[in-house]
């Protein structure tokens, strides 16, 4: 097969390949979230699941000071939402309570979770929605030099009470004394100030840490122990975890990366860090600044897109960029000190004769010598091979395999340590580790993708493909001396300040690469036409599929939408009616918040059809219809029609004044619509009778409070009603529900 032949061969392949992934790509988005007769009927049943969650678990899930949250729990939980229409609410709290209300059935389930043997009894368990490695944080400069898990023995580690899976690694360090503590906090404290050795985090500790202004903890060593955090839901409802399955799955990898890079690049939100100049240094902090500039600045001379030199040996790449936007917030300059390798300017920097250095992996070894910021990046440890090898993901099974790796790479101690039969042979630059594979001398090079895309490219090294990614990931950061304590304050607080969309334009910026070659393709146009002219055939049926997915979509939810709303005003009906009052009195007597009930009637509006008729009453219905719509507009706000001129309305995030001032406020205002009504003994217009009926939220500390039914709540409202009736109409009667005890009447 001559070379005409082959091309011609990879252009039909790629044709091919790419309709199929366009192919597969829609039916991924329409058939994994198409919902089955069960599961469509769960969602309608039970609209809301509530997921309790901890409150000091960032970046998974974050608290803001309005009470609004955020992180990456939210953002993934929001996909699935939209996705497959389940709605889901994160109620984060004591981790310990939320725990025994997930166990009492008082909640829905948990987030933020892992999968226990002791949680199988009252939960089911999603797929993974994120895999974390744990590892051990010690005081800033590891005072008690631990390296190793064997240094931990007759050491205190302070863990976060209730948090299982730390409560069973512990029980891997027996020689060592556990101290309990009830929050993150107090953990964070406690290392902190030295009444701890150490602590095992997963990166939310250290988060966590930076948020409070507490950033004295460092990493000490990784203690080889993955965590996948999963959704658990209670057990007796299997269609929910089934649904919550397919919207994971039908979520692409790359808004998986625009997640993670939204919340684990950087260490603040938006609105957190969109006012960050000017920083707020300290009178030490900005005195030694003045001192010390310019500050003394080592780099790898040869590791593109991240960093290296140029020919007229200027510096480039993306942590050239971070530095030079860290500087001018911090007012200071830097001083590059040439180094041949990455090697030599690590043993610059340990010797003293560099301040900071450059995208450092954070490792033990390095601990030693150096303090870090927070990483400005995290890059899986890919694996690249010839075009013509395969590889299944699992190095476990390479151990007969060569391996190129980077001299002074910090993985490869890493790798070795977990991978101990694996043949690692470190060469001198990347360039010269990719030819060796390419050339067969070699199975496989691994490294970072952005390295192996920049290094391939612009060496021109064909025969070569990423063969998948590593469990391992290679957080980036930015190494301080030991012996500059201030300069380590002053850079993490302008880290801090980079905003998510800074960090992701700079890196873009370099990795955003183009491969080109300089041949001569024009014997290809024939053949390149005929496989465009079919490409845009295929996606022309395509566009047209996707188009009809989308109108049966919109269909399904025009039909749901026809079953639950009033055909004539357009409020909700009594059958959802039915549906919603069940659901918010669960939810009140869970989340212990109070809930407002309101019965509305229209006055005389059987004489109103008597004498005017009924399609003018069917005017009034559409015109207190709209009055109800316009007045509740609140997300907790629900509005039914639920007889001939009878409406109720729903209020679950409203206290008690506010209740009585809406139901005042709406009365007047069907008054103010001034629709003449002869019959009415009241009044000239249309007029309301209301029964309010306010159940505050200590109701429900009663002993009998739960067993309780909500129709017994509605049949109280619907006396309030019949009593403002009797007392003349057009009122308002207000009445607060009284547990059982001392009401006998219901």
């Amino acid at each position: 097969m001559n070379v005409k032949q082959l091309i011609l061969l990879f252009i039909l392949d790629a044709v091919l390949a790419f309709y199929g992934g366009l192919w597969s790509a829609s039916a991924f988005a329409s058939s994994s979230v198409t919902l089955t007769t069960e599961e469509l009927a769960f969602i309608q049943a039970h609209p809301i699941i509530t997921l309790g969650t901890g409150d000091a678990w960032e970046p998974y899930v974050i608290v803001g000071d309005d009470g609004q949250i955020s992180g990456y729990d939210f953002d993934i939980i929001s996909k699935i939402q939209n996705l497959t229409g389940l709605e889901f609410r994160l109620l984060p709290g004591d981790w310990r309570l939320r725990q025994d209300q997930a166990q009492r059935r008082e909640i829905d389930g948990l987030s933020t979770g892992a999968i226990h043997p002791e949680r199988h009894v009252y939960l089911n368990f999603s797929d993974p929605y994120i895999r974390l490695n744990k590892f051990v944080l010690v005081t800033k400069g590891n005072p008690l030099n631990i390296r190793s898990r064997a240094d931990l023995d007759g050491r205190t580690i302070a863990i976060h009470r209730g948090n299982l899976s730390d409560e069973k690694v512990a029980q891997g360090f027996p020689r060592s004394h556990i101290m309990l503590l009830d929050s993150v906090d107090a953990v964070i404290e406690a290392v902190s100030t030295g009444q701890a050795d150490a602590t095992f985090d997963n990166g939310a500790m250290l988060y966590r840490a930076n948020r409070i202004g507490s950033p004295y903890l460092q990493f000490a060593l990784s203690i080889n122990e993955s965590l996948d955090l999963v959704f658990g839901v209670r057990n007796d409802w299997p269609e929910a975890i089934s649904i919550i399955n397919k919207g994971l799955r039908a979520i692409t990898e790359t808004e998986r990366q625009r997640i993670q890079a939204r919340w684990f690049l950087a260490p603040l939100t938006n609105s957190e860090a969109a006012n960050y100049q000017p920083l707020s240094l300290s009178t030490e902090e900005s005195d030694f600044l003045n001192r010390i500039d310019p500050i003394r600045l080592c780099l790898d001379p040869n590791w593109m897109p991240f960093e290296s030199l140029t020919l007229d040996a200027h510096p480039q790449g993306i942590f050239i960029d971070f530095v030079a936007i860290l500087m001018q917030r911090l007012g200071s300059n830097t001083q590059l000190i040439y180094t041949a390798n990455w090697n030599e300017s690590l043993a610059t920097i340990r010797a003293g004769r560099c301040d900071m250095i450059l995208g450092a992996a954070i490792t033990p070894e390095r601990s030693e010598y150096l303090n870090f910021t927070r990483p400005l990046l995290s890059e899986p440890l890919v694996v690249t091979i010839r075009t013509d090898n395969t590889f299944n993901g699992d190095l476990h099974h390479y151990s007969d395999q060569t391996f190129m790796m980077v001299s002074g790479h910090a993985a490869i101690e890493l790798l070795r340590r977990q991978y101990p039969a694996m043949r690692i042979i470190e060469a001198s630059d990347i360039a010269t580790a990719l030819r060796a594979v390419a050339a067969g001398n070699a199975f496989g090079y691994i490294d970072l993708m952005p390295t192996i895309a920049w290094t391939a490219q612009h060496e021109n090294i064909l025969n070569i493909k990423i063969a998948g990614n590593l469990s391992e990931r290679y957080d980036l950061a930015i190494g301080v001396r030991k012996e500059l304590p201030l300069l380590l304050s002053s850079l993490s607080k302008a880290v801090v300040s980079l905003r998510p969309e800074e960090i992701k334009t700079v890196h873009d910026r370099w990795t955003s690469v183009r491969y080109e070659q300089t041949v001569d393709y024009r014997w290809l146009w024939p053949y390149f036409s005929g496989g465009i002219l079919l490409l845009l055939t295929m996606l022309f049926w395509n566009h047209r599929l996707t188009r009809f997915n989308e109108a049966l979509r919109n269909a399904n939810a025009r039909i749901v939408l026809l079953t639950i709303t009033d055909e004539l005003t357009g409020l909700f009906n009594r059958r959802y009616f039915h549906e919603i009052m069940p659901r918010e009195w669960r939810r009140a007597l869970r989340e212990q918040r109070p809930l407002h009930l309101l019965l509305i009637d229209i006055d005389y509006f059987k004489l109103y059809n008597d004498g005017y008729g009924h399609p003018a009453g069917d005017v009034v219905l559409q015109r207190v219809g709209a009055l109800l719509r316009e007045h509740t507009r609140r997300g907790g706000d629900f509005a039914f029609r639920v007889g001939g001129e009878e409406f109720a309305v729903l209020l679950t995030e409203i206290n008690h004044s506010n209740a009585l001032k809406f139901a005042e406020e709406l009365r007047i205002a069907t008054e103010q619509l001034a629709i003449p009504h002869t019959g009415n003994a009241v009044a000239p217009v249309i007029t309301l009778s209301l029964g309010l009926l306010c159940v505050p939220a200590n109701a429900f500390d009663h002993a009998n409070a739960i067993p309780l039914s909500w129709e017994s709540v509605y049949h109280r409202a619907d006396d309030l009603l019949y009593q403002a009736k009797n007392e003349g109409r057009n009122r308002v009667i207000v009445g607060d529900w009284q547990p059982p005890a001392l009401e006998t009447s219901i």
